[in-house]
């Protein structure tokens, strides 16, 4: 398993307002959304870069650097969200492959056992006494040891019925043999595509960390009490209690959250499991419309790329973006997807 708490606040410190350069390995192999990203980055901070002609240009304001932080942020939030689908996805595939691990000791018992009775079946059969007939009959696969058996017209029915259950406990066990080596696969596969999508986001998050050190911290509001008393109070009051706390993406706490690691984790408190990534949340959940919003129900954004929970009188509390910290907020606050009540 890979580690699923990112490291963050390593910022590097410069009065340059141009952002480190990347060393070749950080480079190499980056997605066309982070060079897009990058270049994002570059024309924004020009200004502090000397052209050929030798003329400084005037230095971004703090209102464009502003603006172009949000720009990465809300990219970077899918690309966040793709990966904590991806951990949720290996998770599954984990839990699947513990399961067979767990089920082929009595899948390979059943059949040895099935294979002790045929062994008996096939020579009170008699047929004229061909060891290595019963043999071979009893070392092929499954696809042709009904075809084999086929010539033993001397079984009773219920000598019949046994060979079937050997037949399909042999098919059982091969099944699980092969289910095992695909998820065994797949979970290489995710496995590597989370190392690089992590490496690729960590360099990424400590740009946009060294863009947010340009420009002044975002004022924190006055934390809202948690002191809800209605229907999912626990919920409620539990995400409220996390305000101040710092967002970190892939984290669903104890001390630090992305959006929809705080879902998870206040739903949590009423014994409601959900998966740690906004989409699979909202397909999970039962939808509701904006007129039947209850404290509790989560509000997910267009994009699907971010969510909050919903507190009443038109406000969310929720783990904005990097650089910031859990707060509360008015529910419009961006373009709104749908609702959900798990």
């Amino acid at each position: 398993m890979l580690d699923g708490e990112p490291m963050t606040d390593s910022r590097p410190h410069s009065t340059s307002g141009t952002a480190p350069p990347r060393t070749s390995s950080q480079s190499e192999g980056r997605s066309s959304w982070q060079r897009i990203l990058s270049v994002g980055t570059a024309g924004v901070l020009a200004g502090l870069v000397l052209f050929g002609s030798g003329v400084a240009q005037a230095e971004p304001s703090e209102e464009e650097l502003r603006e172009e932080i949000e720009d990465r942020n809300d990219e970077l939030e899918e690309v966040i969200e793709e990966y904590n689908g991806k951990r949720e996805e290996l998770k599954d595939a984990e839990d699947l492959i513990d399961q067979i691990n767990e089920d082929l000791p009595e899948s390979e018992a059943a059949v040895e056992e099935a294979r002790d009775q045929i062994a008996d079946l096939v020579t009170n059969a008699h047929i004229n006494g061909d060891t290595a007939f019963v043999n071979a009959v009893l070392s092929g696969n499954s696809g042709n040891i009904a075809d084999r058996m086929s010539y033993l017209e001397t079984l009773t029915a219920n000598e019949q019925a046994d060979l079937q259950e050997f037949v399909d406990n042999v098919q059982e066990l091969e099944q699980k043999k092969k289910e095992l080596e695909t998820l065994q696969e797949d979970a290489d596969e995710i496995i590597s595509d989370l190392e690089e999508q992590k490496e690729e986001i960590e360099a990424d998050v400590a740009d946009l960390e060294y863009l947010l050190d340009q420009v002044t911290a975002p004022e924190v509001p006055d934390a809202r009490q948690p002191n809800y008393n209605g229907d999912n109070s626990e919920v409620v009051n539990f995400a409220l209690n996390q305000q101040g706390e710092p967002y970190v993406w892939g984290s669903a706490g104890p001390d630090s959250w992305d959006c929809s690691g705080l879902v998870l984790g206040s739903w949590k408190q009423a014994g409601v499991s959900l998966p740690h990534n906004v989409n699979m949340q909202w397909n999970q959940v039962a939808k509701v419309s904006r007129s039947e919003l209850q404290p509790g129900d989560i509000v997910f954004y267009s994009g699907l790329s971010h969510n909050a929970l919903y507190i009443g009188n038109g406000e969310v509390v929720h783990a904005p973006q990097t650089g910031d910290v859990v707060r509360v907020a008015d529910m419009d606050m961006m373009g709104i997807a749908g609702f959900g009540r798990p």
